[in-house]
């Protein structure tokens, strides 16, 4: 469900009507020169601008056992020049605070120009300062673009990896086995190299497949693959032979014993095995016995639902008291007004918005210096065309982003940047459809599924009726650092531990066990031949 299949905001008579709200006021805030750039400002300063990327200074000798082990074996692989050296099929693998991010900068600095850094969504890219593997490697997104590339698509794309020998992919459980056959593809089109995985590319997956699994796909590790792209992707999933595990020390220095407690429930909820006394404990969040509880009143919601999401952004963008503007999408048909935002790119059929509305970007625009999708931010201006108003849509909304770290377009509010409308294709068995809108979507609560990867200050959590995919309630309480940081909606015993009884939980607790097994037999193989 989607904010416009409730009822429109100006059903309230307190609600000041778009159609007698002078939506040119916000005009006076910028000169024509820079109306006239909002359209094309990304894009032209993402051809100019030049990022200083200073990556972090990694001390190897602060490293975990398992953190040296893995980084080994990568200098060793690097350093091998001999010709029989295959490429490299590393996972590895940690929960959050194993220190994945650390090893991986690490990685980084070894590797310099011959590593591709990426992850599966713009967020985690950006957190990584890297590139989506999608960008990267030019993969489909949706129905389009799921053909072999040719011509000048792929020059850029042998251009963009040539002098790569290993690509690192972030968050891999969010990977499904369709798209991890594209990787596969792109890889094997880059070089020529047909005969060899991955085109003969190293490849190191870091992530933690107790994550939700990938969505409209299949994990990795499904046995029945949906169609030849997903059996390819499922056949190179099985060629890392090498797998390391990142563990949580019993006792980081300097954690405190909240921490160290919150760290184990989440441990625990994340097979299925809470105790009593986690759910006990999770109880003490529940909004009655949250002593500060109007200091969350600002927080993420996270919901399972789409239609709770929907239900509570409703709610607070009208509680703004600004004019609501109804913003319709252009499209190239009456049918393409029915396809659903999934098929266009994350664009939304109709989007609603006011000054000071909390947003999220839903798409990649310049992801390393954080406009990516997931980025939030607040709205400052909705700026139109003289003649202009909604439901048209605007030249373009000011959203001021948190995150943001690329060049100014205002002196005055360098961290405000002007959002314009994108224009999508969707290929359907009648043909190509086009849809034009602003990339935003309100963000005061967003779904499990998109909080997925992100840490979040505070939050306040709804995990919902049931386990109806597993591992959202790991994934939903793990979004904060602390117990302290949270408000819990509260729940039964039964409901916490009903990931238990899920077939997909033994599915992946047993691929778990498959790649332990491997880890210890690289742990053996490597210490044998190197020490």
């Amino acid at each position: 469900m989607i904010l416009s299949d409730l009822n429109t905001p100006f059903d309230n008579s307190e609600q000041t009507p778009e159609s007698t709200y002078d939506w040119h006021l916000d005009r006076a805030n910028y000169s024509e020169q820079q109306i006239q750039e909002m359209p094309t400002w990304i894009k032209t300063n993402k051809e100019e601008y030049t990022i200083d990327e200073q990556y972090d200074v990694v001390d190897i000798n602060s490293f975990s056992e398992m953190q040296k082990l893995a980084y080994d074996i990568v200098k060793s692989h690097f350093h091998d020049t001999s010709s029989e050296n295959e490429p490299l099929c590393l996972i590895i693998n940690g929960v959050a605070g194993t220190g994945k991010s650390y090893l991986i900068n690490a990685i980084r600095n070894l590797l310099q120009s011959k590593c591709a850094v990426t992850a599966t969504t713009g967020k985690a890219a950006y957190n990584i300062r890297g590139v989506t593997v999608h960008s990267l490697l030019k993969l489909p997104i949706g129905s389009r673009g799921n053909k072999d590339l040719t011509g000048q698509s792929l020059c850029r794309l042998q251009e963009s990896v040539n002098n790569i020998e290993y690509i690192i992919i972030d968050e891999y459980s969010m990977l499904g086995q369709v798209t991890f056959g594209w990787i596969d593809k792109r890889c094997k089109q880059a070089t020529g190299s047909n005969d060899k995985v991955f085109g003969g590319k190293s490849l190191i997956l870091t992530g933690d497949p107790g994550q939700l699994p990938p969505v409209a796909d299949k994990p990795l590790y499904h046995a029945k693959p949906s169609n030849a792209v997903g059996e390819q992707g499922h056949q190179a999933y099985h060629m890392f032979d090498k797998v390391v595990k990142l563990t949580v020390n019993q006792r980081v220095q300097g954690m405190t014993s909240e921490q160290v407690q919150f760290r184990d429930l989440l441990l625990r909820l994340r097979k299925g095995d809470s105790t009593v006394d986690d759910w006990k404990l999770l109880l003490t969040r529940q909004p009655s016995n949250v002593t500060n509880l109007c200091d969350f009143e600002d927080s993420t919601r996270l919901f399972y639902s789409n239609e709770q999401v929907a239900n509570y952004n409703h709610e607070q963008l009208t509680k703004l008291e600004h004019p609501i503007a109804h913003i319709n999408a252009r499209h190239s048909s009456a049918f393409a007004k029915k396809i659903s935002s999934d098929d266009m790119s994350g664009l939304e059929p109709v989007v609603f918005l006011a000054k000071c509305a909390r947003v999220m970007l839903t798409m990649n625009l310049w992801s390393s210096v954080g406009l990516c999708n997931g980025a939030t931010g607040t709205v400052v201006d909705i700026i139109y065309q003289n003649n202009h108003q909604p439901p048209d849509l605007p030249i373009a909304v000011i959203v001021e982003f948190e995150n943001y770290r690329g060049p100014v377009f205002n002196e005055n509010q360098p961290l405000c940047i002007p959002i314009y409308p994108i224009t999508v294709t969707s290929q359907t068995e009648i043909g190509f459809h086009e849809r034009q809108q602003l990339p935003l979507r309100l963000a005061w609560a967003i779904t499990i599924h998109k909080s997925q990867g992100l840490t979040l200050p505070k939050a306040w959590i709804d995990i919902g009726k049931s386990e109806r995919t597993a591992g959202v309630s790991y994934v939903a309480i793990g979004r904060v650092k602390s117990l302290a940081s949270c408000v819990i909606e509260p729940m039964t015993y039964e409901r916490l531990t009903s990931l238990k009884s899920s077939a997909n939980l033994q599915y992946r607790l047993e691929e778990e066990n498959r790649l332990d097994q491997l880890a210890q037999a690289t742990s053996s193989a490597f210490r044998t031949t190197n020490y």
